[in-house]
């Protein structure tokens, strides 16, 4: 085997072993995904890797925005620290900001500049970190503040930090962007604005440009997902154009609802049952401690008749020897009834 076919092979078995480790990536990476791409297709030259290598093992990165031409300048405010190489780290709502993951990008950016897997230096000059995430972990951003590693921009939304490396580093909150170009990325939460998404949906039917096209329909459709009390009124929103986006969207917001509206369902169910459960042992409980209260009753009854038919048959016993007169005449002397004449005859015969 040459060194040209070693290399070659070496190639294949490491794309055939990323494909083995690679990770599920979650639907809240794959909307931002469509945003930034959104964004960067306007840029002549300008590419976005996902699931990135750093080195011949994970770990990864989540995006890299390369700029090829180093003379291209960047519009969004989101945008404006960016070089050739630009790592983004995404934190989805339910992903923690904190420390660790600072030092953590900050890592994946040095590996990235030394590791020996790149067969070109990539000089540190070149090289930003940004960490996008939908709102701010107060107690980072306090503590940050006090050391004096956090600098606020003029852009509402965009944090430098300093002191954990010497590459350019900023925190994107994106729910604090303001502007209709990030309407998309601050409805990238679970309780989106209707404003928002409105103008994501408006953005979406003005656009005649096909992959574009294709990356509003992912963003809308996470965002119906995401939202569920949207989730119906961005189908109406939808209804009410004609375009062929929209009809496919229509599709997805109508599959959703469905899906909802069967969970909801489900719920509602298995509440109802659960009531009907308890409701049940309840019922049964109740019939239960009634059973055993009659029974106690009866057999309270059933004691005191005992009792009372003893004292009975010890009266007629007294009255016979007092008066010496038969029972019979004993028991007609107290009223007895005829049909318990017998039983009290054993009763007093037993005295």
């Amino acid at each position: 085997m040459t060194e040209q076919e070693r290399k070659k092979r070496i190639k294949i078995l490491r794309a055939e072993l990323k494909d083995l480790l690679s990770m599920p990536r979650s639907d809240w990476h794959e909307a931002i995904e469509a945003f930034l791409r959104l964004l960067i297709l306007d840029y002549k030259g300008v590419t976005m890797n996902t699931e990135v290598e750093i080195g011949t093992e994970p770990p990864r990165t989540d995006f890299i925005i390369l700029a090829k031409d180093e003379n291209v300048v960047f519009k969004e405010s989101i945008f404006k620290i960016f070089r050739k190489i630009n790592i983004i780290e995404y934190k989805s709502p339910e992903d923690s900001l904190n420390r660790r993951v600072i030092y953590k990008i900050c890592g994946y950016a040095y590996m990235l500049i030394g590791t020996a897997a790149h067969e070109v230096d990539i000089p540190d000059d070149q090289v930003t970190i940004s960490i996008f995430r939908a709102t701010k972990n107060p107690r980072l951003f306090s503590s940050l503040e006090k050391e004096g590693r956090l600098i606020k921009t003029d852009v509402p939304g965009i944090y430098h930090v300093t002191g954990f490396t010497g590459l350019p580093v900023q925190i994107v909150i994106t729910s604090e962007l303001e502007g209709a170009e990030y309407a998309a990325c601050r409805a990238l939460t679970t309780n989106a604005s209707e404003a928002d998404v409105q103008l994501v949906i408006d953005s979406a039917v003005s656009n005649n440009d096909e992959p574009k096209k294709g990356y509003y329909r992912i963003l809308i459709y996470q965002i119906a997902a995401k939202n569920d009390e949207l989730s119906s009124l961005i189908r109406r929103r939808l209804e009410m154009n004609k375009q062929p986006l929209l009809d496919i969207m229509k599709d997805d917001i109508d599959r959703i609802v469905d899906e909802n509206v069967k969970q909801v369902k489900k719920e509602a169910d298995d509440r109802l049952r659960k009531e009907k459960e308890e409701a049940d042992v309840r019922l049964k409980e109740a019939d239960d401690r009634l059973r055993k209260e009659k029974e106690e009753a009866d057999a309270r009854l059933k004691e005191a008749d005992v009792r009372l038919k003893k004292t009975s048959a010890s009266h007629i016993k007294k009255i016979m020897n007092t008066f010496g007169v038969p029972i019979e005449r004993a028991m007609d002397i107290l009223l007895i009834p005829q049909s318990e004449k017998e039983l009290y005859t054993r009763l007093v015969q037993n005295m």
